[in-house]
């Protein structure tokens, strides 16, 4: 007796399902009239100035390369290509500076991971811009790309520096 409902149970409900997937299939099957306005309407994006967090610690300020660095983002962001205008030699110098002077408390693997993603990205915007930015399709994206990356590593400096002075030290 007990078997015979389980299974007159399981029947019905398995019925029900079948047919409420029947039910949905039909309705989707044709799209409706809101679907079609929805692709009419062209997405464009709105054009956003690229914000840089050029929050540097002030224990950092004696910093030069990181100071120099600073100024190339800001100039990039900007419109002012001065870097990519000069030899390679200095934009070389440049990321050759931060890394040979960089104090010991940021010497950690993570920000010198980034300051090779910025280093490697300067190069590919260096690249583009000798290309020609007017007519390349990567210019912006690139540009976009290295400003984050500035951000990231100047966030990833604060993050370091506040575990760094939150680190308690033990009294023996």
């Amino acid at each position: 007796m007990i078997y015979k409902s389980k299974t007159i149970l399981f029947s019905l409900f398995a019925f029900i399902a079948l047919q409420n997937c029947k039910e949905a299939s039909k309705s989707n099957s044709s799209p409706g009239p809101e679907l079609s306005e929805i692709t009419k309407i062209k997405n464009t994006p709105p054009e956003a100035k690229l914000s840089i967090n050029n929050d540097m610690p002030s224990s950092l300020s004696d910093w030069s390369a990181l100071t120099d660095l600073t100024k190339a983002i800001t100039d990039i962001s900007d419109g002012k290509y001065q870097l990519f205008e000069d030899t390679e030699e200095a934009l070389k110098s440049l990321f050759s500076n931060l890394e040979s002077d960089i104090p010991n408390t940021l010497n950690t693997p993570s920000i010198l991971a980034r300051f090779k993603v910025l280093e490697t990205l300067a190069y590919k915007l260096r690249i583009e811009y000798g290309i020609d930015q007017n007519n390349s399709i990567e210019f912006d994206p690139a540009k976009e790309s290295l400003v984050e990356a500035y951000s990231n590593l100047m966030f990833q400096i604060s993050k370091t520096l506040e575990k760094e002075s939150q680190l308690i030290s033990k009294t023996k």
